[in-house]
């Protein structure tokens, strides 16, 4: 009987194609080399290794969690295969699991990627930590069952603190968690309980991320989660604590918190700075991108996301939407594609310029007058060049008055603009 294949090596390509390669797991140190991106399957140990190469192209790390997902899946329709964990890994930076499973040393990286968007762990800056969690964890309940002994039942105890980093720190006040960024409440902490029964946990036994457990949860019909009074206000700050202590040292793991805490939070540590925080915001943002879920992505933007990604990211993320006609509905061209477009013409991206361009010469020879005057209105030819500008204007119906007048006044201001700018 043919013995069971349990590894496999895929390269990814900027086209998000994924080509098998032929060697085994004891001749992978040979085979990885810093342009790749490689995911590799140990089936028999249960994951998928995401190698991201310290000189491979922005696009393919993205793309590469989708494809991995992909493959976990594909795996899973064999019943002799079981679901694997899938695990990210820098060069340079291999976590002792890959090393082990490989049989391998660090390998060194000479090359620094140029806008640091990848860290290493090795690099990144410690907050010097006053405190040993488990430590104030067993001191913090001690004092908290004493106190209980003591006070009137409509009574919370005094406000606490727990610090986590440097711009991180949860309070307990008045008997409410709040989470405190930069000394500035947050939100108040989410309230996510999960009260299992021993036969429960068989079910929750292949989960990866608390998001999974959730939705596991939710289709039980458990609506203990809703029940404040299951725990005590203090027992409950501690456990924010720990989760939040958790996800901090693990490079805010999002496996680790629920997506409608990590992600705001996130969000918030990237625009302050937080170097880790910005790359696990964008991998899950990228991941999200990747899988066009049109409602998460018109939240993106409306929320100012995309800011947190450079020129070069963003046109990896959606170079398959500007190089196809993807068709959108009326709706999704309003809420979407079309604050996307300027989005990115805005950025500097040139290909989203020809693509609006191109959209409004085809509505102009279809003689669609609602759609092309929408998009002069929402001042979308003023993103265009003044070639642009003077090629589109030849097909403007002449009875369009008001179209030809502002594309004349546009015309004039880009030609005075470039005057300038060669003067100077």
């Amino acid at each position: 009987m043919r013995e069971l294949k349990t590894f496999f090596a895929y390269e990814l390509e900027d086209t998000g194609e994924r080509r098998e390669l032929d060697f085994s797991e004891s001749e992978i140190e040979q085979n990885l080399h810093p342009e790749q991106v490689l995911v590799l399957v140990r089936e028999d140990l249960r994951r998928i290794f995401i190698w991201k190469g310290a000189k491979s192209p922005v696009k393919r790390r993205f793309i590469s969690s989708k494809v991995a997902q992909e493959i976990q899946v594909d795996l899973m329709k064999d019943s002799r295969f079981h679901q694997c964990k899938i695990v990210s890994v820098d060069q340079g930076d291999e976590i002792q699991e890959f090393l082990d499973a490989f049989n391998m040393e660090p390998m060194k990286v000479k090359e620094k990627l140029p806008d640091m968007r990848y860290i290493r762990n090795s690099e990144k800056p410690r907050f010097k930590k006053t405190r040993v969690f488990s430590v104030f964890h067993d001191k913090f309940l001690q004092e908290f069952n004493d106190r209980t002994l003591n006070r009137k039942a409509d009574e919370f105890c005094e406000e606490q603190e727990f610090r986590i980093s440097e711009h991180l720190t949860l309070k307990l006040i008045n008997g409410h968690t709040i989470i405190h960024i930069d000394n500035e409440p947050f939100r108040q902490c989410k309230y996510l309980l999960l009260n299992l029964t021993s036969k429960d946990f068989a079910k929750f036994e292949h989960i990866d991320s608390i998001d999974e457990a959730f939705e596991i949860y939710n289709r039980m019909d458990k609506k203990h989660e809703e029940d404040h009074d299951l725990i005590d206000p203090v027992s409950e700050f501690v456990g924010h604590c720990s989760n939040l202590q958790a996800w901090y040292e693990n490079d805010y793991d999002l496996r680790i918190l629920h997506s409608s805490l990590s992600i705001p939070l996130l969000k918030k540590l990237a625009f302050l700075g937080d170097k880790m925080a910005a790359i696990r915001l964008k991998e899950s943002i990228a991941t999200r991108i990747a899988s066009k879920n049109y409602n998460t992505i018109i939240f993106y933007l409306n929320e100012k996301y995309l800011k947190l990604f450079s020129n070069e990211e963003l046109e990896g993320m959606f170079e398959d939407w500007l190089d196809q006609d993807i068709k959108f509905t009326l709706m999704e061209k309003r809420r979407l594609w079309y604050p996307l477009l300027k989005e990115l013409i805005e950025r500097g991206i040139s290909k989203a310029q020809k693509v609006i361009k191109d959209e409004i010469k085809y509505y102009l020879k279809e003689d669609n007058f609602d759609a092309y005057r929408y998009l002069l209105n929402k001042d979308f030819f003023k993103h265009l060049t003044i070639e642009d500008l003077e090629e589109i204007y030849e097909f403007v119906p002449k009875k369009d008055k008001v179209a030809l007048q502002r594309i004349e006044s546009s015309i004039l201001k880009a030609t005075l603009k470039k005057r300038r700018n060669s003067e100077v």
